[in-house]
């Protein structure tokens, strides 16, 4: 399985008065780095308006293991586990660059697919043609 990393710097604008990444932050990092993926495929916002196809945010499961601090520089890697009719399952977590084997948070992200009235709809061919390569299971 292919992991795609997105590296990104912790600005202070991201953090606590003690210099603690807040919480909901580890989600924008994540949903980042799936957007500049789908996007770098062609399948960014553009290409999702012009063909009536969405993906959003099903659900979310993170569990946060250490606290990222500012300055410090991270990795968002991903995997795409899963690819169902209408939906994708993603796994991500974001590491220390310096020391990969440090695990800042783990998450596991459910995208629906879904048309301009919101109602689930099947992932069109070409998501899955493009998406097919980078799915499998975690090593």
């Amino acid at each position: 399985m292919t992991a795609i990393i997105y590296p990104l710097r912790v600005h202070i604008e991201d953090t606590d008065y003690a210099g603690v990444v807040y919480h909901p932050n580890y989600l924008n990092y994540m949903e980042r780095a799936r957007s500049e993926w789908i996007d770098a495929l062609g399948l960014g916002i553009d290409w999702q308006r012009e063909h009536s196809v969405h993906f959003t945010i099903r659900s979310a499961k993170i569990d946060y293991l250490k606290p990222a601090l500012v300055h410090q520089w991270l990795e968002v890697v991903s995997y795409l586990r899963k690819i169902r009719s209408a939906s994708l399952i993603f796994e991500q977590h974001l590491r220390l660059r310096s020391v990969p084997d440090t695990i800042i948070c783990k998450a596991e992200i459910k995208v629906a697919c879904i048309d301009n009235t919101f109602r689930p709809q099947a992932l069109p061919e070409k998501v899955t043609g493009l998406l097919s390569p980078y799915c499998g299971e975690l090593p």
